[in-house]
């Protein structure tokens, strides 16, 4: 048998690898071999892109010349798209750079900041010169003549740029099936606001609201509605799914507890921001400069406390706080300052629960402590102080001053003192073996529920700048961008029954950065190396083919 001719064997082994990577390419067949399986797609993920029945198209605005870091970004975006693409023919996207055919740089950036396309300017500094570039870090998702915005940004107060993409590129499956759920949703759950009782005013509500009003139907609700027929107030409370109660501040009549535990009883969820302590505010920081913690009592303690928390009457502090801005000095010569502020302080999440992964830090003011107590409801801490905190027993005198003065950690010597539980299960009926207070058919099949207590009645309030809302977690004044939104966000969405696809929040990419000190004190030697190998390669190959091919003929 002859045997086969090198060159002919060369061509059929090139044959052979083509038809193999046609075959593996035509297939879609890929292997994660990642160790943390960034490029497999969770299962709820390819549920939801397989029930997508009409073309949707995504708009990704970070085309062009990017910085480095966003280059990586949009490396691994493109690798996610492909997987969406091959799971539904249906999604097409496109990288889109939007200054590329712009006739006016400023009359497109104002267009960007009036349809919330906020962009980002990345300076980066090498070689003793400055570059500046402008990014638009957003996707634009089209269906069936709507528009949803999604960011690719994930923002987190004190993470470095390297921590900040790496958190963005760990959430985009998470924020492209949530835009793509906001498109495809058919039937919105709907949340009573209530409006009674004194809560928060409409204004101070308005960022958290919007942003959730993508995904369920809001309507205000007023327990006070119907005094006269409170079982009409009863029965229309139970068309909703969620009581979101905010910093309320006057008494809760029997009948109305009656209202709020029957609702639970009937599996109906509910998300409540307490003040135990009342701190008047306005005198602290528009007038004298103090002003005086005193308790505060809005009768929900044997409520809770039957459900299995009980919200203590103490303010906490930490020496993890966010800062205060204070004048100093007088007219011309005053300037403003910021101080360590131990009443407004920093809470971690609870990193290993969907509600509170992958965020940074949320802040809190005049905060409680929150005692958990033995019931057959499940409880999980979502928020707790550092181990650098200590609790203060009203009354008491809480003056500005204070801020200027020096801390003394060895006085912080208490630790993680809950201020946010979330109770899931069958709760326990306030009024079992006890007269109602009005008639009411109780259920006789109890439902499972959810609650969220958080001893913050100002959590979800935004502040205003002349009368108009700022974003939820913005601080004026530092121009801090605390994590309070996507927290409260993702309280909502788990009480709501969405926790697959917060889960997604929960998946781990570990990215490796250069170290960008590093290359820049040996920048000289790494571009020396980096020309002269290949150079000093290809010479070394080169002169050991031709003492081969020499070393052959010559015999």
């Amino acid at each position: 048998m002859s045997k086969m001719s090198p060159r002919l064997s060369l061509l059929f082994a090139l044959l052979l690898l083509g038809g193999i990577t046609a075959v593996v390419d035509r297939a879609n067949v890929q292997w994660d071999l990642t160790l943390d399986q960034r490029y497999t797609l969770n299962e709820a993920t390819k549920a939801s892109l397989k029930e997508i029945k009409q073309p949707l198209s995504i708009d990704v605005l970070i085309g062009g010349e990017l910085p480095s870091d966003y280059q990586r970004l949009r490396t691994e975006l493109t690798l996610i798209l492909d997987q969406f693409q091959a799971e539904n023919d249906f999604i097409q996207y496109v990288f889109v750079d939007p200054f590329e055919e712009a006739e006016s740089k400023e009359e497109l950036l104002q267009d960007l900041y009036r349809y919330g396309l906020t962009p980002e300017l990345e300076v980066d500094q090498e070689s003793q010169s400055t570059e500046q570039t402008i990014v638009v870090p957003w996707m634009i998702l089209n269906s069936n003549e709507q528009s949803v915005r999604v960011s690719l940004l994930q923002k987190n107060l004190g993470d470095t740029k390297e921590q900040r993409i790496e958190q963005s590129i760990q959430q985009l499956e998470y924020h492209l099936l949530d835009g793509i759920h906001q498109l495809t949703l058919k039937e919105k759950k709907r949340i009573a606001v209530l409006s009674s009782h004194g809560t928060s005013e409409d204004r101070t509500l308005v960022s958290l609201l919007q942003s959730l009003l993508p995904y369920y139907n809001i309507a205000s609700f007023d327990l006070k509605a119907f005094p006269e027929e409170p079982q009409k107030t009863l029965e229309n409370l139970n068309r909703f799914d969620l009581l979101f109660v905010s910093n309320p501040k006057e008494v809760f009549s029997t009948a109305e507890k009656f209202m709020v535990d029957q609702f639970t009883q009937a599996g109906g969820n509910s998300l409540f921001l307490i003040d135990p302590v009342q701190v008047a505010r306005d005198s602290l920081f528009l007038m004298q400069g103090d002003a005086v913690a005193y308790p505060a009592s809005l009768e929900l303690d044997e409520l809770f406390f039957k459900y299995g928390v009980r919200l203590n009457k103490d303010i906490l502090t930490d020496l993890y706080s966010s800062p205060i801005v204070l004048a100093q000095g007088e007219n011309s010569a005053s300037e403003y300052r910021p101080y360590p502020w131990v009443y407004h302080p920093f809470l971690e999440t609870e990193k290993d629960h969907p509600i509170g992964a992958a965020l940074g830090s949320v802040n809190q003011q005049f905060v409680s402590s929150i005692d958990t107590l033995k019931s057959p409801v499940k409880k999980t801490v979502l928020l707790a102080t550092s181990n650098r905190s200590k609790r203060r027993t009203p009354p008491f005198l809480i003056q500005l001053k204070e801020a200027t003065k020096p801390l003394k950690p060895s006085t912080f010597d208490e630790a993680n003192f809950p201020t946010g539980v979330l109770l899931e299960g069958n709760f326990p009926s306030l009024f079992t073996n006890r007269i109602a207070p009005f008639e009411w058919e109780r259920n006789s099949e109890q439902k499972a529920a959810k609650m969220a207590v958080f001893s913050d009645g100002n959590m979800a309030e935004n502040q205003l700048d002349k009368g108009t809302p700022l974003e939820l977690g913005y601080d004026k004044w530092t121009n801090n961008l605390y994590t309070n939104k996507a927290f409260l966000q993702n309280t909502v969405h788990y009480l709501m029954g969405e926790t697959q696809r917060l889960r997604l929040r929960s998946k781990e990419i570990r990215l490796a950065f250069l170290d960008r000190n590093l290359v820049a004190e040996e920048r000289q030697q790494i571009q020396i190396k980096a020309f002269l190998f290949p150079l000093v390669l290809m010479a070394t190959l080169g002169l050991g083919l031709q003492f081969y091919r020499r070393r052959k003929y010559r015999q």
